[in-house]
């Protein structure tokens, strides 16, 4: 029994589907769900709510916090919208069925762990294939990267506090694309100096986390929808060097644990097979693989480390 579990789990991990559904599972698998406005909308005003008071940076009172959080929430939300209404258009632009985003309301430092939509009947080739996964994170991007700049014009390069006591300061750290952004509008850095960074810039950079993660070429992830689309079932080879890549990076940041868990137990390694359909071209290419030039661009190694 074991044995038989161990292997299907092998298959279910390589292959993205562990055995060949029955015609009833096939038939349910298809079949739309019904729509659900009412709960996608309470689930973006709580989400609203908590990234509000997590970016809430003064006030004495509750509504002067609530204000003052606006500006975080209000960007960061755009981007989420941004980047789950490119693969709901993307979705219907193939007449592929897909739910409204259903945003995460998280109460923490960000405030949210995203949003997700769903895809409710399968998708019909890889062309369809690239275009859901690619549309979301672009669109995405571009949002947190107009954010990115406007936000890093507006933020303030102040001396570092000093840590004291059993102080726990966060220290967040760059991607190779929100350093570059930070020098060139702010030059080099004083000794003892750091950027604090405004709310606009601070969602940005939450924007590009996000942008990176789902960028990662790994089972039913975005950058898997595009890597699959362009080479087929060599996105296995992909998906395991980004496991092992998360697995070296997990001894000098332990949360990239937590990915790798999330990987074994529901995102699997490999992409599930799509009929390939007519072939990409040129263009679409050089725009999936610059897709996997922004994963490198805003992926950052250490998130978070506190001091």
């Amino acid at each position: 029994m074991i044995k038989e579990r161990l292997k299907d789990y092998f298959i279910l991990l390589n292959t993205g589907r562990a055995r060949r559904l029955s015609p009833a599972e096939q038939i349910r698998e298809i079949t739309p769900t019904r729509d659900r406005p009412a709960v996608n909308g309470a689930l973006f005003l709580a989400t609203f709510l908590t990234t509000t008071f997590a970016g809430a940076t003064e006030g004495d009172t509750l509504g002067a916090m609530f204000r003052s959080g606006l500006p975080y929430s209000l960007t960061l939300l755009t981007i989420l919208l941004f980047h789950e209404f490119g693969h709901y258009f993307a979705a219907r632009r193939f007449g592929v069925s897909a739910t409204l985003p259903y945003f995460i309301p998280f109460p923490s430092i960000i405030g949210t762990m995203g949003a997700v939509i769903k895809t409710r009947t399968p998708i019909p080739h890889r062309r369809a294939l690239f275009y859901i996964g690619a549309m979301g994170p672009l669109a995405g991007f571009i949002t947190s990267l107009a954010a990115v700049v406007v936000g890093v014009m507006l933020s303030d390069i102040r001396p570092v506090p000093p840590v004291t006591g059993d102080m726990m300061v966060p220290v967040f750290g760059d991607s190779l694309l929100f350093g570059a952004i930070v020098a060139m509008v702010h030059g080099s850095m004083p000794p003892g100096h750091d950027i604090f960074l405004s709310s606009y810039a601070w969602a940005g950079w939450i924007g590009f986390l996000i942008t990176s993660l789902n960028l990662m070429p790994i089972g039913q992830l975005d950058g898997s929808h595009i890597l699959y689309a362009i080479v087929g079932r060599r996105q296995l080879v992909a998906g395991w060097i980004a496991v092992a890549c998360l697995a070296g990076l997990s001894i000098i940041w332990q949360g990239w644990l937590v990915w790798l868990v999330l990987t074994f137990l529901f995102l699997m390694v490999a992409h599930p097979e799509v009929p390939e359909g007519e072939p990409l071209s040129m263009a679409e290419r050089a725009m999936g693989w610059a897709c996997m030039a922004i994963l490198v661009l805003t992926f950052v190694p250490v998130p978070v480390e506190f001091l």
